[in-house]
């Protein structure tokens, strides 16, 4: 599950302080103001309670950034698109839904707010990409169309080479474990549902073949390595017609560009730009200073 809200992570911590530093003399006093719009410090306290271990300045940035991209882009995300995204992340977990929401802290309800912000963010990304025929040929070209596999994953290296054996030895019981583990997936190379190791892996598979060795793929966060199986079903040849997966590259190229720091963070540069946006204490000063180097950036390379 990504429970990430939009916006960069600048500050944690001190909030209260901070706050109280900032509002000492009016609770209604403008933290920031832009066109249309201001977010006062009684607008952050409530923010605070909602989500007490993000830091102030991300809380700022959020709030200025959903204001912005609810006023552009509001009617573009509808509440059926955000349950659907709120569903399919629950059935992903399932019974440890309700423990990643504590530990990320969040609620089911600020999670649903967390889940618009970012199909928000993600409006505001789309609006600006173009989709050219040049865009679309050059994602065509490490694009691998669906296919269907039986994928297992074991604990450890022997496990899996155990697992490899059993599947040249008995082909059938293999599948039928498989698929009573609901190991029988499609994918493409643009979906998430699987590791980027396993889907390389699996691609080079012909119909009916195992992996010779277990795909090892580790964790980035705790280092921790596990162990997949993969038996090719049904592979598939794309061709050179990049036009007949059109829906299929539109995504992938949506998604590179929703993960192009710079790019999204010019979006958001233009947008603080075009809102007027001002910080007025001076405690939160360098809220918005990593779009304002972005802006620097761009202009050194011009």
């Amino acid at each position: 599950m990504n429970f990430k809200k939009i916006g960069v992570v600048v500050a944690t911590g001190l909030t209260v302080i901070t706050l109280a530093s900032c509002g000492k003399n009016d609770a209604n006093s403008d933290i920031v103001t832009m066109k249309g719009d201001t977010i006062r410090v009684t607008d952050l306290y409530a923010q605070t309670k909602e989500y007490p271990t993000t830091g102030a300045s991300t809380l700022l940035q959020n709030m200025t950034f959903n204001k912005i991209f609810e006023k552009e882009f509001g009617k573009k995300v509808s509440d059926k698109e955000v349950a659907k995204e709120f569903d399919t992340q629950k059935a992903s977990l399932g019974t440890n839904f309700a423990s990643a929401l504590q530990q990320a802290g969040y609620t089911e309800s600020s999670y649903k707010d967390s889940i618009r912000s970012q199909l928000l963010l993600k409006a505001a990304v789309v609006d600006k990409i173009k989709f050219t025929d040049d865009a679309y040929k050059t994602a065509f070209e490490t694009y691998h169309p669906e296919v269907s596999a039986l994928i297992l994953p074991q604990k450890s290296a022997d496990e899996a080479k155990a697992k490899i054996a059993d599947a040249q030895k008995s082909p059938d019981d293999f599948d039928k474990a498989a698929k009573e583990q609901k190991g029988d997936l499609k994918f493409d190379s643009a979906s998430t549902s699987v590791p980027k190791e396993v889907m390389a892996a699996a691609f080079k598979l012909k119909d009916g073949e195992v992996s010779a060795e277990p795909i090892t793929v580790m964790d980035p966060q705790t280092g921790a390595s596990s162990f997949y199986v993969v038996k090719m079903v049904k592979n598939a040849d794309k061709g050179t017609d990049w036009k007949k997966y059109k829906k299929e590259l539109k995504a992938v190229i949506t998604t590179t560009k929703q993960n192009d720091t710079q790019f999204v963070n010019s979006i958001i540069t233009k947008y603080l730009k075009d809102y007027n946006v001002k910080v007025k204490p001076k405690e939160f000063a360098n809220t918005f200073a990593a779009f304002e180097s972005t802006t620097d950036s761009s202009k050194a390379k011009k």
